[in-house]
């Protein structure tokens, strides 16, 4: 099972996450109830009693006349505090984790978590930023002391579960991944990154019809956005895999024709097909398919930057 966490792990790490469509939606998360308005103020008369205002024989008993204060001594309500401007590191933060920037957006937030210790936020995008360097192990007590406060904690609150999840299947904990997406899954159903994630669990834990049943939904929701071809691709490919442990050969050939012509630099999709090709009985077009695969490889080498 390690052998084949390590394998999607570029694709499922893509997955994480989803920063474009999950975690910087601010409006998504209002619209779960993140959002926490504070309420107008009405501006109140003056009691008749306050200091400053002409009080009348009688006032304060019942049936006794209400007398204004005169104008020159009248009260007026207190002006509210300006609220305080919001700290300009989050969205440098935000933008250095889009950009893919993941060094200096952990420089920025441990520059806040160690002015604010107790700041959960903070606290969230540091083992953000520390998961997506991979350290996986520095990055899981941030993400589980965020995942565990309140909804309204913080806007990212209610998906810090989310990429606690992704932590711990990276740290091999699948129990707890499991929970973790569940969780997630329950409040947000129509996330297809979490789909995805259950999906993978279960193929691990051999639970072949949860697997299945994950990834197709996944699909299904991937199948009402624009420009989700490389997340199509991803899902189309492991289902590709269940569909294999099945041996049901033309189905998952099917899976990984759609997914490399989504995704054409998908090496271990490639791959995959010339295994279906070869058991069914199709030899030529299985050494085509590794062709293909030697070639991308290739080119992926060629590309790298040097050192």
């Amino acid at each position: 099972m390690q052998e084949l966490r390590t394998q999607w792990t570029v694709l499922a790490g893509g997955a994480i996450i989803g920063l474009g469509t999950l975690l910087f939606d601010q409006v998504q998360g209002a619209s779960a109830g993140i959002a926490n308005p504070t309420p107008a103020t009405t501006p109140t008369r003056a009691p008749a009693n306050a200091p400053g205002a002409s009080e009348a024989p009688g006032a304060g008993f019942p049936g006794a006349p209400t007398i204004d204060p005169p104008a020159s001594t009248s009260i007026r309500p207190p002006t509210p505090a300006t609220a305080a401007a919001p700290d300009p590191r989050w969205e440098v933060v935000r933008k250095l984790l889009r950009s893919a920037q993941y060094p200096s957006a952990e420089a920025v937030a441990r520059s806040m978590v160690n002015e604010r210790p107790d700041d959960l936020r903070a606290g969230f995008y540091l083992g953000l930023a520390l998961h997506k360097e991979k350290r996986h192990g520095e990055a899981l007590a941030y993400l589980e002391r965020a995942s565990a406060a309140p909804v309204d904690s913080f806007p990212e609150a209610a998906h810090a579960v989310h990429y606690l999840g992704w932590c711990r299947y990276y740290l091999g904990d699948l129990p707890g991944a499991r929970i973790a997406f569940t969780t997630h899954a329950n409040a947000f159903p129509n996330y297809d990154d979490t789909q995805f994630a259950l999906g993978l669990i279960a193929y691990e834990e051999d639970r072949v019809i949860d697997s299945e049943a994950y990834f197709r939904r996944a699909l299904q929701l991937l199948g009402e956005q624009q420009g989700a071809a490389r997340e199509r691709a991803k899902n189309l490919a492991r289902l590709g895999d269940v569909l294999l442990r099945q041996d049901r050969l033309p189905e998952a050939e099917q899976c990984y024709r759609q997914a490399v012509e989504l995704f054409e630099t998908h090496g271990e999709a490639w791959s995959k097909l010339a295994r279906v090709l070869d058991r069914l009985g199709r030899a030529s077009d299985a050494a085509n398919a590794r062709a293909r695969q030697a070639e991308i490889k290739a080119r992926t080498e060629t590309e790298k930057p040097s050192p």
